[in-house]
């Protein structure tokens, strides 16, 4: 470390001061570099949020759309009337001795071109429906297109279930499904119960078959940064997706993403490093669909690549032409400003006697001169009021002197003719002991600095008198480390904050209570703390006492101060009073020493 020190003192100031600039404007350039960076990069993700916010919006949007348009067909196929007919006439022949021809009937070439021109109108290529089912009323499955009876058969049973009862569209969920020319395939069913115009009844059953590519085909032409859209239902099941091999599977152990319950249209992020993946997701209420999509957020700040060459290309720039201007503006400087700054420093430390010792007519001799006149000043200054507080300090102390020997003098006297009186001749006696140890002490030879010992002695003399005269009001306790004893403490500094204690505490509240005195060592210094669950103080009346800004008429704040101020001037600002106070039921009062022996 000393020779780092020696290395440094021997560098001439110029290359300092361009040292110190060069470290600047990389330090500045750098940060701004990185909130540059920073920033650009949230407003990246903010875009790529708000871009693929509105794509979900639109492909909700348009999955609603194909949701009620295959709704309506389903409607309007339940409610045409080629439709009605043949399956009323049917439901008429379904008794048991028709029930043959009823079967028959549906089977006739003329039945079956009848619900075969009728179904084409809204199946593929003129609607995204793939195929169509009808169950009559008699649970027979009519053959009329390309549907697999069969496996409607084998899936759907009888077709009826308790939801009929509400008449409208029922979309099934993903399943497999055969078609008579192409085989297996993925498809959402949607069925309606057809009911008879003019009757009433239930003549029926159609379903409409979807393809889940149809579905899938609304995100599939949208742009997605690499990401990848799901729709997932209820159970948290994949029912639709780019990638079919995810179909049918559990979401969350597929994709490892976890889909909030509350039904929400949420954003967040998940995963950390390179698998951190941005993910939105929207509710699509119709069916309690959800719809997904998840973004790797290193596609994302792919873009960044670019800016942040053009931040490092302006940096390296603004850097150069910084070490330029440093280097020039460090040779004009003299060594002569860091000689005045030398000074500064040492004043600042506490040498308040060290001056300039530059002379000059140029810009800097005459800052140096008026930098000297100007300690010069301040320092008598310091002094002169240095020695008004020291003055303060000692009449407020005579006073709070003068105040409290005759005051207490009277009271104590008159307590003890009291106590005479009512033929109490031996508290008398001790009433006079305790005044005879109190003026002993308070004496003291003159001193102002006694031992902690001898303050205890003098306080518990008070207190012991106040209590033969305010038995009512009050009691005491007092628990003092016997280490402390022999360490100095100001004189009389306890007996104004117990006084204070009595008259504006426990008095007030009329009624018994307790001062408690404690001290004793914490680390480098000395706290004896006075409490009493008296009247208390508000925090504007503390403050008023302790600024000096109360009337002590109003408030005993005049010995509170005086005390502190006495401390603070014998030993300095670290120590003194601090006031902790609840109004209406506690004061507590820590008186802060230096550890010095008397």
């Amino acid at each position: 470390m000393k020779g780092f020190s020696r290395y440094i003192g021997g560098i001439s100031i110029k290359n300092k001061i361009f040292i110190s600039n060069v470290l600047i404007i990389i330090v500045f350039i750098s940060t701004q570099s990185y909130f540059a960076n920073t920033i650009s990069q949230k407003a990246i993700i903010e875009k790529e949020i708000n871009n693929s916010s509105r794509e979900l919006v639109l492909i909700k949007n348009n999955l609603q759309t194909l949701v009620s348009t295959i709704e309506d067909y389903s409607k309007i196929l339940a409610s045409d009337y080629r439709l009605q007919n043949v399956l009323y006439n049917d439901l008429l022949l379904n008794n048991e001795q028709n029930a043959s021809k009823s079967a028959e009937g549906l089977n006739n070439l003329s039945m079956k071109k009848t619900l075969s021109e009728t179904i084409s109108n809204i199946v593929e290529p003129n609607t995204r429906i793939k195929a169509v089912s009808i169950l009559t009323a008699n649970h027979h499955w009519v053959d009329v297109g390309f549907a697999d009876n069969a496996y409607a058969s084998r899936i759907f049973g009888d077709g009826y279930g308790a939801e009929d009862r509400y008449y409208l569209p029922i979309w099934t969920g993903l399943m497999k499904f055969g078609f008579l020319y192409e085989g297996e395939d993925s498809v959402f069913a949607v069925s309606k119960t057809v009911i008879h115009k003019d009757t009433g009844k239930t003549i029926g059953r159609i379903f409409l078959y979807v393809k889940e590519t149809t579905i899938a085909s609304i995100y599939e032409e949208e742009e997605n940064k690499g990401g990848e859209f799901y729709i997932v239902d209820s159970a948290g099941r994949i029912i639709s997706s780019q990638n079919k091999a995810k179909l049918y599977r559990d979401f969350k152990e597929v994709v490892s993403i976890s889909i909030p319950e509350k039904g929400e249209d949420t954003t967040f992020t998940q995963g950390s490093g390179s698998e951190e993946m941005l993910i939105f997701t929207h509710r699509f209420e119709p069916l309690k669909w959800t719809i997904v999509s998840a973004i790797p957020m290193k596609n994302i700040s792919s873009g960044r690549k670019e800016i942040n060459q053009l931040i490092l290309g302006v940096g390296a720039a603004c850097l150069l032409l910084a070490l330029i201007v440093s280097f020039l503006l460090s040779r004009s400087i003299t060594r002569h400003i860091f000689q005045l700054a030398k000074t500064m420093r040492q004043i600042r430390s506490g040498q308040m006697q060290v001056r300039s010792p530059y002379q000059s007519k140029d810009e800097i001799g005459y800052l140096s001169e008026g930098f000297n006149n100007l300690m010069d000043r301040i320092e008598v200054l310091m002094a002169e009021n240095v020695e008004k507080q020291r003055t303060k300090a000692e009449i407020e102390f005579k006073l709070l002197q003068s105040q409290v020997k005759p005051h207490f003098l009277y009271n104590t006297v008159e307590t003890i003719i009291s106590l005479i009186k009512l033929g109490l001749g031996k508290q008398a006696i001790q009433a006079a002991q305790y005044m005879a140890n109190f003026y002993k002490i308070s004496l003291s030879k003159g001193d102002d600095i006694i031992p902690i010992g001898d303050e205890m002695r003098l306080t518990e003399s008070y207190l012991e008198i106040q209590q033969l005269r305010y038995v009512e009001y009050m009691e005491y306790t007092m628990e003092i480390d016997n280490e402390i004893l022999s360490y100095s403490i100001p004189k009389l500094t306890l007996q104004p904050i117990v006084e204070n204690a009595i008259y504006h505490g426990l008095k007030l509240k009329q009624e018994k209570g307790i001062i408690r005195i404690s001290g004793k060592r914490s680390g480098d210094h000395l706290e004896i703390e006075i409490y009493d669950n008296g009247a208390g103080m508000h925090k504007e009346q503390i403050k008023a006492i302790m600024d000096g800004t109360s009337v002590p008429d109003e408030i005993n704040g005049f010995g509170l101060r005086s005390v502190s101020n006495r401390i603070r001037m014998l030993y300095g600002e670290r120590y003194g009073l601090q006031v902790e106070s609840d109004y209406g039921v506690s004061t507590k009062i820590i008186i802060v020493l230096p550890l010095r022996y008397h």
